[in-house]
């Protein structure tokens, strides 16, 4: 039974992995070193990343979407 560090590492390489088959590898680097200077995840970082720009362009079309 893998015990909690060990899960979340591995579903850390299973999101980098999915990244990596959907983003071009820049990219993918880029998110990787600015989670780390954010001292957060890749996952956490592109889900905050998506949220603001979600709020941005409902904010921009009036609230509509």
């Amino acid at each position: 039974m893998p015990g909690r560090r060990q899960r979340k590492t591995t579903e850390t390489a299973e999101t980098e992995r999915l990244l990596q088959a959907k983003l071009p590898a820049h990219l993918v680097k880029a998110l990787r070193i600015l989670a780390l200077e954010q001292d957060t995840t890749v996952k956490t970082l592109v889900t905050r990343l998506v949220e603001d720009y979600v709020a941005q362009q409902r904010r921009g079309s009036g609230g509509k979407g």
